[in-house]
């Protein structure tokens, strides 16, 4: 039986996760690139005495709004909450996050340290974002998402201590080079290569994996030192190779391939203080009276030739209707949302369930630098709890950080049910700690497993359940599982005058670029219906 593209990409999914769909999607030519958008170039006077009402003021919101107004129509922004943003938020000294059950946490964290709980760097391939970034002068740095000082641990090699990143690295290349020059140098590739080729390849792999001149590895000064080179009489001593056999129990590969990810690879960037600092340029740019905030959505009615949102601000009821509505509302609260849209179009907000992602950050004395010269990057363990810690990069060399010890899902796509969708999710062993001090625990023990004698310096912990998250209900949806294609395909529709827009309708869902992205297309699609 033959696959479509789409259903393929469903599959791989389900094996290997959003990684292996990115991977895969990548590896097809799908995902867009810096020619992808559909923004049109529309004249100063276009919109003229057309107005339009933008439900939400996240990136996508926000980008219509910034795009439209050039155009010349009369924009007006709801937002539920009291910032722009959405998922794009950084928690800093005064922020107060509170849960959808009543649970608030105040964070008190000193000297300028953040969090970004949703996306938290920006590949060098988002250019449009990066565009918007330097046309607003939001000023950004490097993020350094990979250090071959980070650590590696698991409890099957070097007796459960961890290694650095760069040893596991390195000696995994160092045997796979010896294997396969031992294959050739038995003639078992003879049929696959020239003779010139064969001395091509070992050439190579002596280079690539720094095997010696009998074509075995014994180790390399690539995976790090015992004892550094010094001066005087004392001499370099390498560390010793870690046992091949080991290394294949260990399984690393989540963490030796995580810089390989197309969207993951150097040179990434983060905005200078925080990612909130780009929706706030956004703000800056509009009109200060274009953005209505503390402005829950209640119902949406949507016809041919006009919209009305009915919304509250500061508990009083209140109505807008323009001639067209970009509704960047996440599709969990749509699903709540009193509207009028088609039978198909409801069902399409339950039939793509949201990840139940989180962040766990801890101010923290900077340990890792001076005790490891670990500078940025992340250290992974395996475990079915937390399984990697993320440094920060942001000030580099001050007396404290904030440290991520946990960033991942809470549910997995595999069985039960959420949002009453189709798609089916059940428990991880973390998400399942019945506690917010049961995930700060197996926080902390994950930071000291990886840095012995470390784990009590960290303090005031702060923890972001998306899925607990008032009017997100949810991080990113997962447009990749089996049975979502005809829901994604709906909600690219219209509903009379209101159009759909998020990084949920593209395939760079959970980045803000699929955000922007997005927003163009909806722009496109106004554009065309009003040339028409």
């Amino acid at each position: 039986m033959s696959l479509t593209r789409r259903a393929f990409i469903q599959r791989m999914a389900q094996i290997g996760g959003y990684s292996a769909a990115f991977a895969t999607m990548q590896a097809l030519g799908l995902l867009p690139g810096a020619e992808a958008s559909l923004l049109p170039q529309l004249p100063a006077d276009f919109g003229k005495g057309k107005k339009i009402v933008i439900l939400g003021a996240g990136i996508a919101g926000l980008v219509s709004a910034y795009e439209l107004r050039k155009a010349g129509f009369d924009c007006t922004i709801i937002e539920a909450r009291h910032r722009p943003g959405g998922r794009s938020w950084s928690v800093r000294n005064g922020t107060k996050v509170e849960f959808t059950d009543g649970t608030v946490q105040t964070c008190s964290w000193q000297n300028g340290g953040y969090l970004n709980p949703g996306p938290a760097r920006i590949p060098s391939i988002h250019t449009h974002l990066l565009n918007y970034c330097r046309d607003l002068g939001v000023p950004l740095e490097v993020e350094v998402n990979t250090s071959r000082s980070a650590l590696m641990q698991a409890d099957v090699l070097n007796d459960g201590k961890p290694v650095q990143q760069r040893q596991v690295v390195h000696d995994t290349r160092g045997y796979l080079a010896e294997l396969l020059s031992k294959a050739i140098n038995q003639h078992t590739l003879d049929t696959e290569l020239s003779k010139e080729d064969t001395t091509r390849l070992l050439d190579f792999l002596s280079s690539f994996g720094d095997l010696n001149d009998k074509s075995k590895y014994t180790g390399t000064t690539r995976a790090g030192f015992i004892v550094g080179p010094d001066a005087g009489l004392t001499k370099a001593v390498l560390h010793k190779p870690l046992g091949f056999h080991e290394l294949l129990l260990s399984d690393f590969s989540f963490g030796e391939f995580y810089e390989e990810q197309i969207d993951w690879q150097a040179t990434m960037f983060q905005p200078i203080g925080g990612m909130d600092r780009i929706p706030y340029g956004f703000a800056r740019a509009l009109p200060a009276d274009m953005i209505q905030y503390d402005s829950p959505v209640t119902e949406i009615t949507t016809g041919d030739s006009s919209v009305t949102v009915a919304y509250t601000q500061s508990g009083a009821p209140k109505t807008l209707t323009a001639d067209f509505c970009i509704c960047t509302m996440p599709i969990s609260v749509l699903s709540q949302t009193k509207n009028n849209f088609s039978p198909e179009t409801q069902k399409a907000f339950t039939s793509i369930p949201l990840t139940a992602l989180y962040k766990i950050g801890w101010e923290s004395p900077r340990f890792w630098e001076t005790e490891n010269n670990i500078y940025g990057g992340i250290s992974f363990l395996s475990s079915d709890m937390v399984n990697l810690v993320w440094y920060p990069t942001d000030k580099l060399f001050s007396p404290t950080g904030v440290v991520v010890a946990g960033f991942g899902t809470e549910r997995q796509d595999i069985g039960g049910t959420i949002l009453g969708g189709s798609a089916t999710l059940k428990p991880t062993p973390f998400g399942a700690l019945p506690t917010m001090q049961a995930k700060f625990d197996v926080s902390r023990a994950a930071v000291e497993k990886l840095h012995p004698g470390r784990g009590h310096l960290l303090a005031k912990p702060i923890y972001v359940s998306w899925a607990k998250i008032p009017y997100s209900i949810g991080c990113f949806a997962n447009i990749f599982l089996p049975g979502t294609e005809s829901a994604y395909a709906q909600l690219d529709k219209p509903q009379g005058r209101t159009y759909f827009a998020g990084d949920y309708l593209s395939y760079l869902v959970g980045w803000q670029e699929g955000a922007l992205l997005s927003a163009h297309h909806a722009i496109e699609r106004i554009a065309k219906q009003i040339r028409t």
